[in-house]
């Protein structure tokens, strides 16, 4: 018995042909870069399913990553270790500058007392 999510199962050959088509690139150029026969990459086409390594040649051939493109349709929040990487910069930056903030607000404090021993 099929889910109902599997309706939501983008066919692969045609969102191939239109990442190819949108990166301005012709099928025998990527079928080359693929190292596959232009007929064996046109036959992708009419596939509803492809394999993964056919993913992975094509993303390398258009220096587009494709399988993640795909992995954000499923609607499934995933954050890659580049993103979680930056946000751990971003929390850092952060808590620095906020240390930095207090910091300056204590000097500033310690001005003035020092402006009013100074003045009497």
């Amino acid at each position: 018995m099929a889910k109902k999510d599997d309706a939501q199962f983008p066919h692969n050959g045609t969102y191939i042909m239109k990442a190819v088509d949108a990166e301005r690139r012709t099928y025998s150029e990527i079928a080359e870069r693929m190292n596959v026969h232009p007929t064996s990459f046109q036959q992708y086409r009419g596939r509803y399913s492809l394999q993964m390594s056919i993913w992975w040649r094509l993303s390398r051939a258009l220096n587009r990553n494709l399988i993640a493109e795909i992995g954000d349709l499923l609607g499934i929040p995933y954050e890659t270790r580049s993103e979680k990487a930056c946000r751990l910069e971003l929390e850092n930056t952060r808590a620095e500058l906020a240390k930095t903030k207090a910091a300056l607000e204590k000097a500033k404090v310690q001005i003035e007392v020092y402006k009013s021993v100074v003045q009497k």
